[in-house]
């Protein structure tokens, strides 16, 4: 294998959950080249993760419902069409994307198919896994893995210390969503459970705002302030800045986004607040560290349960650091 082609047009938390069969690719053809055509933030990752030599973004992705351009889509797979490719391989179960990937030169495609009507879906992990095993690719790791160089995390940590983190004081990570997504765990209910961490432990509060959830911080500021908090706000955080600050985080609480998926790609622990009302666990996050709380509206999440899960998350990662083996990288600020 010496050319290799991937391409997703998802959301990125699906292109998250496909980033370990992309790095099984990478360790299993090391001398490959690698090419990648995806949403903006997913070339981003992929770069950060040192598994594409090429990227070709498509714009930004900002929703579930509204993905990147189709335009931009089929003009950058159109743009391929003088190369050949030993294997091109289509993470997304979209049509479009697909029907472009047929017109690629290639002596090997591999498509994510979907499943039948009433059939359990596989974890998207699993099935990307699966996918890429057809070239012989079988070390595929559970969940993905970012690892910053020591320059790239010290030079986003001085932008994070330029807003007001310090170095010297427990992080805890706040990811407060809104906008398309099904919304599980109301915005409001982060301040009052803000206020209690920041009590508890007297930990500085990160805040984070993605593109889905454009001006959401600047709405809740009336709440932050009613209950004395001043979070440092990360708005629109480029995929190098987010992975630096989640990686100084002692716990991150959001529901299932991209941040919570960054999250463990950079080993920090996590609450995860998820509808329970369908099903969703082929898509939640599966690191060791991570506690997935399922919200049904007759048994909504309350702020006790989630205050509870962070700090048990909290304790297991500090007891975690105490045996942690000399070749493995620091997890969290308790490390």
């Amino acid at each position: 294998m010496e050319h290799i082609l991937f391409t997703h047009s998802g959301a990125a938390v699906d292109f998250m959950l496909c980033l370990p069969a992309i790095q099984a690719t990478r360790r299993r053809f090391p001398q490959a080249r690698i090419q990648l055509v995806a949403p903006d933030f997913a070339c981003d990752i992929a770069r950060l993760a040192d598994s594409a030599d090429v990227t070709r973004p498509l714009g930004a992705h900002r929703s579930e419902i509204s993905g990147p351009s189709a335009f931009k889509a089929l003009h950058a797979l159109n743009g391929l069409r003088r190369q050949v490719f030993d294997a091109a391989v289509s993470l997304t179960e979209s049509a479009l994307e697909q029907a472009a990937l047929a017109l690629i030169r290639t002596r090997r495609r591999l498509m994510l198919r979907p499943v039948a009507a009433g059939t359990a879906k596989r974890h998207l992990t699993d099935a990307a896994a699966a996918l890429v095993a057809d070239l012989g690719v079988t070390s595929a790791r559970p969940t993905p893995r970012l690892a910053l160089s020591p320059a790239t995390r010290a030079g986003e940590l001085q932008k994070l210390a330029k807003l007001g983190w310090r170095d010297d004081r427990l992080t805890i990570a706040l990811h407060p969503t809104a906008g398309c997504a099904p919304q599980v765990w109301p915005a409001e209910r982060f301040a009052p459970l803000a206020a209690q961490l920041a009590a508890e432990y007297g930990a500085q509060l990160l805040a984070i705002e993605t593109e889905e959830e454009a001006g959401l911080t600047e709405r809740l500021r009336p709440e932050w302030k009613r209950y004395g908090l001043k979070p440092i706000v990360l708005r629109r955080p480029g995929a190098a800045l987010l992975a630096a600050a989640l990686s100084q985080a002692s716990v991150v609480i959001g529901s299932n986004r991209a941040p919570i998926h960054v999250a463990g790609a950079v080993q920090a622990p996590s609450v995860v607040v998820m509808d329970g009302s369908r099903d969703s666990s082929w898509r939640a996050p599966r690191g060791a560290r991570d506690r997935l709380l399922y919200a049904l509206p007759a048994r909504p999440v309350a702020p006790d349960d989630v205050f509870e899960a962070a700090c048990q998350a909290m304790a297991a990662s500090r007891a975690g650091a105490l045996f942690v083996a000399d070749d493995e990288p620091p997890s969290s600020a308790f490390a």
